[in-house]
């Protein structure tokens, strides 16, 4: 793609260039900053987020530099999330302006502006944390990671079911020696985004250890099991194929235990 800094006039500076707003058309009413982040933050560091009050379904964000702003631009425009298919393009604005007024209240009771400058979720902010982000365009499987090494997938399958997420068809996980990680496999490239507006940066308490989870989209088509334990059916799958599970293996790469 050829980008979308030529959008911007008058922009110099270091790597990545300054600040660049963004506008967000075509959001659900179930969609807030929070969520919006989730999504944003794997292809830039997020400054800000607002959603207009005077016109429904449509938010500004100011993401750090141009070039997270071209990364969202390439990789989630006309992408599905909860329901609705988004549309994003550059803005005249330079910033957002988030101190003029009192914050308003969204559908879901939450603030529509949100400041994400000093979040501890940023995963741009520094070149040894953006080398570990893969800029690929969203797809039915996500990576999570960060969670105590003692969860197994009934527990990550619970998160998301209490979360109201989509059911994954299929779970597989990763012991390393500090944290646990895994994929989920979903029917469709947009389950996979909503669970990850939903989902990512979900935080709480596992036996007295407090737990983080963290998605990201992995780009993949297909499950691998390479480095992983085969991939499990989740146990709605299991309900609803349960007569044919010799087909259900055949058709597809999940195994039963």
């Amino acid at each position: 793609s050829s980008g979308i800094n030529a959008e911007w006039p008058l922009r110099p500076g270091g790597p990545g260039g300054p600040p660049a707003v963004l506008m967000v058309h075509g959001l659900d009413s179930t969609m807030n900053p929070s969520r919006l982040f989730n999504i944003f933050c794997m292809y830039g560091d997020v400054n800000k987020i607002k959603f207009l009050m005077t016109k429904k379904g449509i938010a500004m964000v100011e993401m750090k530099n141009s070039r997270g702003a071209d990364n969202v631009l390439n990789h989630l425009n006309r992408a599905k999330v909860l329901g609705s298919q988004i549309s994003i393009s550059p803005s005249k604005h330079r910033e957002v302006v988030v101190y003029n007024s009192a914050p308003g209240i969204l559908e879901d009771g939450s603030e529509n502006v949100q400041v994400f400058v000093n979040s501890r979720f940023l995963r741009y902010s520094t070149e040894k944390k953006a080398a570990k982000n893969r800029l690929v365009d969203p797809s039915k499987i996500l990576h999570f990671f960060a969670l105590p090494l003692e969860v197994d997938e009934d527990f990550v399958l619970k998160l998301l079911e209490d979360k109201g997420c989509p059911t994954p068809t299929s779970i597989s996980m990763h012991k390393s020696e500090v944290c646990s990680a895994g994929l989920l496999e979903f029917d469709s490239t947009e389950e996979a985004m909503d669970t990850a507006a939903i989902a990512n940066h979900m935080q709480g308490t596992h036996k007295g250890t407090r737990y983080l989870m963290k998605i990201a989209f992995t780009g993949k088509k297909s499950m691998p099991v390479e480095n992983y334990e085969e991939a499990k059916p989740t146990a709605a799958v299991k309900a609803k194929d349960k007569k044919e599970d010799e087909v259900e293996i055949n058709l597809s790469r999940n195994f039963n235990d």
